[in-house]
């Protein structure tokens, strides 16, 4: 299995467009093949950095989420809401530990 956390850092004035714009986004990416979970995560100490932490089956369902429309359509819109470019990284599962 594999683990994507995405740091997202929004610019204060626009959490809630951001939010607006990423509830289409969780809701299709969470029926995707292959997807496991995906979810929106904020910082208990920062209000503006948020982490979506996702789990996929392998990397091609991760190649089919990052094809998708609803991926792409999120990239496009949510570009200027960004205080800074995302910081995402792919890790995998160590079973049994």
């Amino acid at each position: 299995m594999l683990v994507i956390q995405a740091k997202l850092e929004v610019q204060e004035g626009q959490i809630a467009a951001f939010l607006e714009a990423v509830a289409p986004l969780i809701e299709a990416s969470r029926a995707e093949a292959g997807n496991v979970s995906y979810n929106l995560t904020c910082s208990v100490e920062n209000t503006t950095e948020y982490y979506m932490l996702e789990e996929w089956e392998d990397l091609a369902a991760i190649d089919a989420h990052n094809k998708s429309k609803h991926f792409q359509d999120f990239q496009a819109s949510v570009g200027t809401m960004l205080a800074s470019a995302p910081r995402i990284q792919v890790l995998s599962t160590l079973e049994g530990k």
